[in-house]
């Protein structure tokens, strides 16, 4: 009972960091005016994609001695996502 606890607790945590970055992102990609651009569609849909599924995979993970790779990614897509706008703004030149 106390792991389906821990289980829970894992998954909504990394559902709201991934949820609330994949929204700053999207506001991003439109800020940036990337929305506009047909060639650029794929990458912003399988970023979404991505980090609207992660956090079942490392709630699922995030036990004992895999807890501090399932926090490097979680961190690590946090990453990707929040600087992926300015990365393809920059190097699309929009």
């Amino acid at each position: 009972m106390r792991a389906l606890a821990g289980f829970f607790i894992r998954l909504v945590a990394y559902a709201l960091v991934l949820g609330v970055v994949s929204r700053l992102a999207a506001s991003m990609w439109v800020q940036f005016g990337l929305d506009g651009s047909i060639e650029l569609q794929p990458f912003h849909d399988i970023g979404v994609e991505v980090l609207l599924i992660a956090p079942l995979p490392l709630a699922l993970l995030g036990i004992g001695a895999l807890r501090q790779t399932a926090l490097f990614v979680a961190a690590f897509l946090a990453g990707v996502a929040l600087t992926a706008p300015f990365a393809i703004a920059r190097f699309s030149g929009l």
